[in-house]
């Protein structure tokens, strides 16, 4: 029975089938708040189980997971699965966006099958549907899933919203980041998306930590140089007096020690994108050669006569004002404007607060996967620490503040204590009430008895000595903090 109408639309749409780990890609039509249509030239098989990503314009990747009812040459039909409220109500605010007044709420009519329309302004459903699907997805996995499926319920949870493009065995060349969505770093993906095709040079600048290699990545995979190699260097790393061959590469007896021809990073490099970190740490004499570099694309290694023509992109970032630095003598003037063809000014992090959140959200997740635990969360006070926090140490800070709280939690609950930063007894961070102190111990066991199990309801009720019925209604109770794992 359809209760939600389907919106005319279309917009695009990836999926990763959990069964097989295969990927696909297509367009997502009929679109409702439980459903829609994929057309793919890839199928997959009725009453398989996906992990899909909705691109929806102007808010962003929707992420859910969602059931195969039937698929034909063209394509198939799903049924979402949620267990997020957030990705939920942005596809409701997606969809009301497209056609907010004209879309009606349909409900077939349990005694003639008739269909039964009222404006959804009106219509009280319409209006919060939210904690009702919510419910139905949750029966949907336990009515609809094999024993072995449901045994896993508590990895799910996590992947549902989070596909396995940056688990370890991805190719190299692909990037998995947080990038965001503030008008701030819009405004770096815009540029980078527009100068990244073409030959144009580029210096990304900014505070230390903002995140330079890995836009440097991004250039990288969005250029014609893609299928090449990326090598990122380090310009303040390099010890001066090994930098020239380090660079250039040197011949076989060119000095001593020099027992073999040695290739630089510019060959190294070769038809790909060369990145020099910190490119205003680098020694005056070596930007004469890398001036030279620059203008005749070429260059020769230590030892040698013999011209090597560069094959490569170079690509340059700093955290220094190379415009002072030109002023004080420390950077040549000509090597400034050979590498100013585009500047891309990475924002801290203080300048971008509505990522905060969802970035730390995402690196849990991604470095709880790494160290092989069950994916942790952060608690309300912590997300507000975070937001909070001047982070002047940006990404970087946040990451490294985040890995030791994974490390440290003695829950699967993040709390401000575990982050090692600020006043962790403020007032904030405490429970308010006993209730809410019982509430917290009664979710900690929970987890960890749902962990133990991978999930096995009847299992997790033996160990705590409660009926089975009593474990659903604590999973309703705490399915807000479950959904994130």
């Amino acid at each position: 029975m359809r209760q939600f109408e389907r919106y005319p639309i279309e917009t695009g749409a990836t999926f990763s089938v959990l069964q097989n780990k295969v990927n696909g890609s297509g367009i997502l039509r009929n679109i409702s708040l439980t459903g829609g249509y994929i057309e793919a030239p890839r199928i997959a098989i009725s009453n398989s189980w996906i992990q899909l990503k909705v691109l929806a314009e102007d808010l962003g990747t929707i992420q859910t997971t969602a059931r195969v009812l039937r698929q034909n040459e063209r394509g198939f039909a799903l049924h979402f699965a949620w267990t997020d409220r957030s990705s939920l109500q942005k596809l409701k605010n997606y969809l009301e966006t497209v056609e907010p007044v004209t879309q009606t709420l349909r409900t077939l009519s349990p005694e003639n099958g008739a269909a039964l329309t009222e404006p959804f302004p009106n219509n009280i459903a319409f209006k919060d549907p939210i904690d009702s699907i919510l419910r139905k997805s949750w029966a949907s996995f336990v009515k609809n899933s094999s024993d072995s499926l449901l045994n896993t319920i508590i990895g799910w949870c996590h992947n549902a919203f989070c596909l396995d493009d940056d688990e370890e065995g991805t190719s190299p060349r692909e990037t998995a980041f947080f990038a965001g969505t503030s008008p701030a770093i819009y405004e770096v993906r815009k540029k980078v998306q527009t100068f990244a095709p073409t030959s144009l040079p580029i210096l990304l600048t900014g505070e230390t930590g903002t995140g330079k290699e890995v836009f440097s990545r991004e250039i990288h995979q969005n250029s014609r140089f893609k299928e090449g190699p990326f090598v990122p260097v380090n310009c303040g790393a390099i010890p001066m007096e090994l930098a020239e061959s380090l660079l250039f590469g040197h011949e076989k007896g060119s000095f001593t020690g020099a027992h073999t021809q040695q290739r630089g990073y510019l060959e190294a490099a070769a038809d790909g994108t060369l990145f020099l970190d910190e490119i205003g740490d680098l020694p005056l004499p070596l930007q004469v050669k890398l001036l030279r570099v620059l203008q005749e694309r070429s260059f020769t290694r230590i030892g040698s006569h013999k011209e090597v023509p560069v094959t490569c992109r170079i690509v340059t970032a700093t955290n220094k004002n190379l415009k002072e630095e030109v002023r004080k003598g420390n950077f040549r003037q000509d090597l400034f404007y050979r590498l100013e063809g585009v500047i891309i000014s990475l924002p801290p992090l203080r300048e971008r607060v509505e990522d905060i959140v969802p970035m730390a959200r995402f690196l849990v997740k991604r470095i709880s996967r790494k160290m092989g635990l069950i994916p942790k969360f952060l608690s309300l006070e912590t997300e507000e620490m975070i937001r909070t926090h001047p982070w002047k140490g940006n990404i970087r800070e946040l990451g490294n503040a985040l890995h030791r709280a994974v490390v440290v939690s003695r829950h699967l609950e993040i709390f401000p204590e575990d982050l090692g930063i600020g006043d962790s007894t403020a007032s904030g961070s405490l429970p308010k009430s006993l209730r809410e102190l019982r509430d917290r111990h009664e979710k900690d066991i929970l987890c960890a008895c749902l962990a133990r199990h991978s999930g096995n309801v009847a299992k997790v009720a033996d160990e705590l000595g409660i009926s089975r019925p009593s474990v659903y209604n604590m999973l309703k109770k705490y399915e807000q903090d479950l959904a994130g794992l």
